[in-house]
């Protein structure tokens, strides 16, 4: 995990991870409770390299970095990695724990896709545009598995790495009060985002845009067949999925400005 004053929402993931043997965190200068709720289960702490922050800042300028740090202090093959404010569930975990005791068969998976659930108020939301949102969350070193980008955690495994999916979930917790007056999507503006998608080449850049209004175009149908289909009820919050259309249209505004800012100065 990696953690910047997290002590907030740190105990609900590691209690949910508490049966593993070697427990990770990679902090960037917490100064709140974060470290003493790791060493309560018994977690080792890492200090993120001074390479993946930004020099005027010292925030992480490059996730996927500081995620391969983690890998490289791992005492295991098997990785499984979470952000400090998600959880994962008991079947999950079960499935893991499965997995790793076995004995690994060739031709069998080394590389798993896993489904995301979202908790808003502490309410499961059963359907929402994303789901079932697969990503590479557990997998094993043999793949030479390893993030390839600063951000949105882009895994690149070996050629000819056999890919399983899993059914059981990892959870993610939000409340409704971050998406009111759509306060959402620019939370996720990251500098390191901004940066990504605006030092891309011109015809990089073009596909870039392209991609996100298709992406934002999928979001709203996706949406409204869920309102359509199963109402107001276990979905969304209307709010919450305005969110999710927006930020990829935000984020293109804020990299062409950015463009353009860079481009004259």
């Amino acid at each position: 995990m990696l953690t910047y004053n997290s002590g907030q929402t740190l105990r609900r993931a590691l209690e949910s991870v508490k049966d593993f043997d070697d427990i990770i965190l990679n902090d960037g200068g917490s100064t709140d409770d974060t470290l003493a709720i790791a060493a309560e289960y018994g977690a080792r702490v890492i200090t993120q390299d001074s390479k993946y922050l930004y020099p005027d800042t010292g925030r992480l300028a490059d996730g996927g970095g500081a995620r391969n740090q983690m890998m490289d202090a791992a005492k295991h093959d098997w990785y499984l990695w979470l952000d400090s404010d998600e959880s994962i569930s008991a079947e999950l975990r079960d499935d893991i724990a499965r997995i790793a005791r076995a004995s690994h068969q060739e031709g069998e998976p080394l590389a798993y896709r896993v489904p995301i659930r979202i908790f808003i108020d502490g309410r499961l939301i059963k359907y929402s545009s994303n789901y079932p949102g697969y990503q590479f969350r557990f997998f094993n070193r043999k793949t030479g598995g390893h993030l390839t980008k600063r951000a949105h955690n882009r895994i690149k495994f070996a050629p000819g790495t056999v890919i399983g999916t899993l059914s059981h979930p990892w959870y993610v917790y939000h409340s409704s009060a971050q998406y009111k007056a759509f306060g959402a999507p620019w939370k996720h503006y990251r500098r390191v985002e901004i940066e990504m998608a605006a030092n891309r080449s011109f015809w990089s850049f073009v596909y870039f845009i392209l991609w996100h209004v298709r992406a934002s175009a999928s979001l709203a149908v996706k949406a409204l067949y869920n309102y359509l289909r199963h109402g107001f009820r276990d979905t969304m919050p209307l709010s919450a999925e305005l969110a999710r259309i927006l930020t990829p249209l935000i984020l293109i505004v804020n990299s062409v400005i950015y463009r353009i800012r860079k481009a004259f100065g």
